[in-house]
């Protein structure tokens, strides 16, 4: 039985800090949003074996607004995770003492597969079984998860070093990018994830389904709207429409995307590539863009505590 009926979940991704506070309800999923709010830190905008200065001072500056936050909230759980960049820069360490000194808890640092997990207990909420067998992907800014999922068990689930800035690091030559670059991309995804491909390869996709992050970008901008708390279907057709276009463009022609945030302008590009490779191996029937993830999933474990 849970001790506390609200909690508060800081995510320190590589990209992007979010923090939401949730109060467990008799609602279907179990629990409502109190609070929610994401700041663009990029972790990794100069590479992700070193933290940079003023991606640090971003972190810090967004540590600093979650304890202005969580200041106004009395009798709180509270659970602070790091994933991919603070599982590698040499100085991550540092974020992890500033946290300390100013949220008083230092951060799980979670393993690659651990996120996995966690993204699949926190879709489970929402995702229902007349998708399976479904594909879930998370794109991240230092890894990418994918879990394999059929009549609601898990075949596969696991973590690979393709975030969306580090592809852009390794791979980006020019704007536009280039058409080599699009094909080196596509075969370092393809390289990486060839033992999945075995796995995979075996089971005929209802749906892929898009956790968050990057994913969100394609359904505001096809639909005008970011889920909440229910799937959004997305049609193979309009993303492939869409996906022709976002991945042609360059940084300036990306800006006049309706949709598309000033902080995603840089590296959405790259997850096109990769949404758009994933597809084309693994052929679904349907795309699905999921708000749950890595959060929900740490709130699927609270509420059954």
């Amino acid at each position: 039985m849970m001790v506390n009926e609200k909690l508060a979940i800081i995510d320190l991704g590589t990209n992007t800090f979010h923090l939401l506070l949730v109060e467990s309800s008799k609602c279907k999923i179990g629990f409502e949003v109190l609070y929610r709010e994401r700041h663009y830190v990029l972790l990794a905008e100069g590479g992700i074996d070193t933290i940079s200065d003023s991606s640090m001072q971003r972190a810090k500056s967004a540590i600093d607004a979650f304890q202005n936050v969580l200041s106004n909230y009395k009798d709180m759980e509270l659970v602070i995770v790091g994933t991919e960049a603070l599982r590698v820069a040499t100085n991550g360490n540092l974020i992890n003492i500033y946290s300390k000194e100013h949220l008083s808890s230092v951060p799980h640092i979670i393993s690659g597969n651990r996120e996995a997990e966690l993204i699949f207990k926190g879709n489970k909420l929402i995702v229902s079984a007349d998708h399976t067998p479904y594909l879930i992907m998370d794109i991240g800014g230092g890894s990418t998860e994918f879990i394999l999922v059929d009549d609601n068990h898990i075949i596969l689930s696991k973590s690979y070093p393709l975030g969306v800035t580090k592809i852009y690091n390794a791979f980006n030559d020019t704007d536009p990018i280039s058409v080599q670059a699009i094909s080196s991309i596509e075969s370092h995804i393809e390289n990486q994830l060839s033992d999945m491909t075995e796995v995979v390869k075996g089971y005929n996709l209802n749906c892929l389904i898009g956790a968050s992050g990057s994913f969100e970008v394609l359904s505001e901008v096809l639909t005008g709207n970011i889920p909440q708390q229910e799937l959004v279907n997305i049609s193979l057709a309009d993303f492939e429409k869409l996906s022709m276009k976002v991945i042609s463009s360059s940084i300036d022609e990306r800006r006049d995307i309706k949709g598309i945030p000033e902080n995603r302008v840089k590296f959405i590009q790259v997850a096109f590539i990769m949404m758009r490779k994933i597809i084309d191996m693994y052929p679904p029937d349907q795309i699905g863009v999921s708000p749950f993830a890595i959060k929900e999933g740490l709130i699927s474990e609270w509420l059954t505590k």
